[in-house]
């Protein structure tokens, strides 16, 4: 498909397209079409950088603000196939960074765009959201996308055992469950030292939902940066 010289935002119509049925026609032609599900992405920025970017499907803009860094754009559904993603600075033609991924129909997906410079990826990731419905517990999985960061450990604060350890920068790990709560925050540590490098503030997990927790931000830079080694955790949605 040839690219246009000028990016248009997705539309609601094209989303809910997609979106109502949870289905696709497998060919128009056909006297009786199978339906296809669709496969279903979300976006990160998790490059430290201050630049403001916008984030491209095709020749489609995800985005409606700023594509900055510690971004999240909600799920959307796509046509399965494979899908050219490419970010380009705001409210510019010229391609930074482009990639054709893969997505397969019935799956969830989570693409982070890491590190800076010629460094610059996507890192894609299959979000497996299936779940009981009678669990009781909160899922958590962590990544760490911070490019100067030891191996990590993820605990919950006052545990005694760690939910995760020796997370090496581009590793993630599976959803795991852990008690929800009112009033549960997060510890990132050195794996060697044990040092706590950053706590994420207490907040709520809810039984049912899947929590990422990722490590941003360069572990170099002083406080007062705001491209300073921390973390976000946001739900799937």
């Amino acid at each position: 498909m040839k690219i246009s010289n000028k990016f248009k935002n997705i539309s609601k119509a094209f989303v809910a397209a997609i979106t109502i049925s949870v289905a696709l026609s497998a060919c128009s032609k056909r006297d009786n079409p199978e339906p296809i599900p669709a496969a279903v992405l979300s976006v990160v920025n998790a490059s430290p950088s201050v630049k403001e970017l916008d984030f491209i499907i095709g020749n489609q803009r995800l985005n409606v603000d700023p594509f900055k860094f510690g971004t999240k754009l909600n799920y959307v559904a796509l046509y399965p196939g494979f899908s050219r993603i490419s970010i380009t600075e705001r409210g510019k033609q010229v391609f930074l960074l482009s990639k054709d991924q893969a997505y397969q129909s019935g799956k969830y997906y989570s693409t982070f765009l890491i590190d800076t410079g010629t460094n610059k990826s996507f890192l894609t990731v299959v979000d497996k959201l299936d779940s009981p419905a009678t669990d009781t517990k909160a899922k958590v999985r962590f990544l760490n996308l911070s490019p100067d960061a030891p191996a990590l450990i993820l605990t919950v604060k006052g545990a005694t055992t760690d939910l995760f350890t020796n997370k090496a920068y581009k590793d993630f790990t599976p959803f795991t469950d852990v008690e929800p709560g009112d009033n549960i925050s997060f510890d990132i540590k050195d794996n060697t030292t044990k040092a706590v490098l950053t706590t994420l503030a207490a907040g709520k997990l809810e039984k049912g939902k899947f929590y990422t927790i990722y490590a941003k931000g360069y572990k170099n830079k002083p406080d007062a940066d705001p491209l300073k080694f921390g973390a976000n955790i946001y739900f799937a949605q």
